[in-house]
């Protein structure tokens, strides 16, 4: 069948993804860079503050709001790209899904900044479930009318749901919204020539979901690509339990972290 290999491909995909992102993001390096681990350290815990205090911060104009949002984004850029603090420090990405808080409450119609939210929040902090709890809050205040790609941020929170989650129910749902925002986006003749394909593929994986599928094997090859990129442990720490609950355990192989089945 068409979808027999979907679970296959959704892996291959998310593997896709994290190449391409890796590649597209600027490395602007020693946004938290300290002489030394203490100092590094010292960085991550005054970023967070920081973060939190602005996520306090009261709304105000729409201007206001998108300003913080993009000032937000260009941070994350920065706090991405050092790869010398991650290299020498091991500081991970777990400041990630704060940055995209901020950025997605103060200007949910940013749309190109979801995949960048998919990539890093899902994928590198091994944080998936915040990262679909940020796309609930996004899309209430999107509609297919007036952002006629917005039907883009749920097929993002369907793959999460589906390659980290293995909710089967909850990714049927929210591919059968992607399609029906589509399908409305396409009325108002402002929509990429593509989209009632997009529909047209939404709606099949969500009726491949409808029969009682095993996503094991696509949730392991998820979590697979987040071991690969994964720089400290905490991150380690997440992909421990969550291939824990699937059979699985991690190993050191010639001083690399995999994932096998557990020993009977």
């Amino acid at each position: 069948m068409r979808f027999r290999n979907l679970a296959i491909n959704l892996g291959a995909i998310a593997v896709f993804a994290a190449i391409a992102l890796s590649l597209q993001f600027p490395r602007l390096n020693q946004r938290l860079h300290g002489q030394t681990l203490e100092d590094t350290r010292k960085g991550v815990r005054e970023e967070e503050a920081r973060l939190k205090l602005i996520r306090q911060l009261p709304a105000r104009g729409l201007g206001l709001n998108n300003m913080i949002a993009n000032f937000a984004f260009l941070q994350f850029l920065q706090y991405f790209g050092d790869d010398i603090s991650r290299n020498n420090f091991q500081t991970g990405y777990s400041l990630s899904p704060l940055y995209f808080a901020n950025i997605i409450e103060r200007d949910p119609r940013f749309l190109s900044s979801y995949i960048y939210m998919s990539a890093s929040v899902s994928m590198f902090a091994a944080l998936p479930s915040e990262a679909i709890s940020i796309y609930s809050k996004g899309l209430q205040s999107l509609n297919p009318t007036l952002q006629p790609k917005s039907y883009i941020v749920w097929r993002y929170k369907a793959t999460d749901q589906l390659l980290f989650l293995g909710d089967a129910k909850g990714a049927r749902e929210s591919y059968l919204k992607a399609a029906d925002w589509a399908d409305q986006a396409t009325y108002t003749g402002k929509a990429p020539q593509d989209t009632p394909l997009i529909a047209d593929l939404s709606r099949q994986s969500a009726k491949w979901l409808e029969e009682d599928r095993d996503l094991s094997k696509a949730q392991i090859g998820a979590w697979a690509v987040v071991l690969q990129n994964a720089t400290d442990k905490k991150t380690i720490n997440i992909v421990a339990k969550e291939v824990d609950k699937l059979g699985m355990k991690i190993e050191i192989q010639n001083g690399m972290p995999v994932i096998v089945p557990k020993k009977p």
